[in-house]
């Protein structure tokens, strides 16, 4: 994961110059950086919800529309 984090950051490198404080580290800021937590009080995106979360979404939006077919 690293890799696709940072270029330089091969197995060599990091085992040789960095300690495990660094990595994790490094690995903390890049993964926070490259895939964002949405901001608190914005409504969740679909990819964000437990399948839970979007069952009762989905019922929600059925009920509303007329189609309450069970099953699907």
């Amino acid at each position: 994961m690293m890799g696709i984090l940072y270029a330089w950051a091969t197995k060599e490198y990091l085992l040789e110059k960095m300690s495990f404080g660094q990595i994790v580290m490094y690995l903390n800021y890049g993964a926070k950086l490259k895939w964002p937590q949405p901001a608190k009080g914005k409504p969740k995106e679909l990819r964000d919800k437990t399948a839970k979360e979007l069952k009762a979404e989905r019922e929600k939006l059925r009920i509303q529309y007329g189609y309450n077919v069970k099953g699907l």
